[in-house]
Formats: C-alpha cells, sequence, structure tokens
C-alpha cells in the first residue's frame, strides 16, 4: 500500500524542518550564533529564504527547536516503559539521563559555547521553563511507578534529578577545556547519589 500524498507531504516537512536545524546547528557551532544569516542557512540546507521562513518566523526559534527536541528525545525514552508495561527501575532511570548527557557531550563538541547560549535565551525567553515542566513531569509519572522506601512524592525527586542535570550540564559547558568525560562520571556521581538515597 502506497502512503498518501498528505503522509508523504508530511513526512517532506518534517525532513526540510530537521536538515535546517541540523545546518543551523553547525554553522551557528562554527561562526557563532549572531553571524550567522538566515540567506547563510537557507543555502547550506538547499532551501529558499522564503522556505526558511514558513519553518521558523526568526532564527531565533531554531534555538528553541534544539531545546525542544531534548525534551521531545526523554518523553519518547520515558513512553518506552508505559508502552512495554515494563516498570521501570531508578537504574533505569539513571541511564537515561546518562544518555542524554552523552548525546549533548557530541553535541557540544562542536560549540560549547552555543549549547550555553541557547540554554540562556530559552531560560531568558520562558520556554525553558515549559521544557523543563515536561521534562519533569515525564520523570516525575515514570518515578511514580517505581518501588522506593523513601515516601516522598515522586516529582520532588524528578525536580531534584532534573536540577542535578542542568547544574551539571552548566558547570561543564561553563567550564573551557573540562573534557566529555567529566560531564559523563560527574552526572553519574551526582545522580548515583541522589538515587541511593531513595533506593
Amino acid at each position: 500500500m502506497n502512503p498518501s500524498p498528505k503522509s508523504l507531504r508530511s513526512a517532506l516537512k518534517a525532513q526540510t524542518r530537521a536538515a535546517i536545524v541540523a545546518v543551523s546547528f553547525d554553522l551557528f557551532g562554527k561562526l557563532g550564533f549572531e553571524k550567522v544569516s538566515v540567506e547563510m542557512i537557507a543555502e547550506a540546507a538547499g532551501i529558499s529564504r522564503a522556505t526558511f521562513f514558513n519553518y521558523f518566523p526568526q532564527k531565533d526559534l531554531i534555538l528553541r527547536e534544539i531545546a525542544s527536541a531534548r525534551v521531545e528525545k526523554l518523553k519518547s525514552l520515558l513512553a518506552g516503559f508505559g508502552a512495554s508495561k515494563q516498570v521501570p527501575t531508578l537504574e533505569n532511570i539513571l541511564e537515561l539521563v546518562l544518555n542524554i548527557t552523552e548525546e549533548n557531550a557530541r553535541i557540544s563538541l562542536q560549540s560549547k559555547k552555543l549549547l550555553l547560549e541557547t540554554i540562556f535565551r530559552q531560560a531568558s525567553q520562558g520556554p525553558l521553563l515549559i521544557a523543563r515542566d515536561q521534562a519533569v513531569e515525564s520523570l516525575g509519572m515514570a518515578i511514580e511507578r517505581i518501588p522506593r522506601r523513601d515516601s516522598k512524592p515522586a516529582r520532588q525527586l524528578a525536580e531534584t534529578v532534573f536540577a542535578a542535570y542542568m547544574g551539571t550540564m552548566m558547570e561543564w559547558l561553563m567550564r573551557e577545556g573540562v573534557p566529555r568525560e567529566w560531564l559523563v562520571n560527574t552526572m553519574r556521581e551526582r545522580l548515583v547519589l541522589i538515587l541511593e538515597g531513595v533506593a
């Protein structure tokens, strides 16, 4: 059975959007956010300036897309537990957050400054709080299903895990020359401390 024209259009739109974000992030990492023009992004993505604006009415919105992608990744990984009916463990939560940390570290190899700028721009414009709330809600729902000896609310534990995650990411991004191994190892140590307290 052939896909419908509507589903093909949707797939093409998603592909174009992903291409714009990918080339933008590459250019931002090489030249800096301010030095990259819409024309440069459009040319690198093989689209017109008008097409770019159909997807992103403002260049800043690409940074929001990058931040949203992190939350969507977390939500999709957590949704896997619900779909399989498997009861998650605290170790699963730890591995999930470390998985996202590793991915952030790979992305940031191009430019730590860019990821830091993305976070600060999002924080000053509000979307970071929305992304944070979505991430905490998803984490909290997964943690709620885990048998724990600690009676603290799952949301409070999710907020603590998220705070440790963001704090460790920010610390690493602000420190030039610190390798990604530091980020992953430190994240693991801090999250283990938190999770051992409730296991």
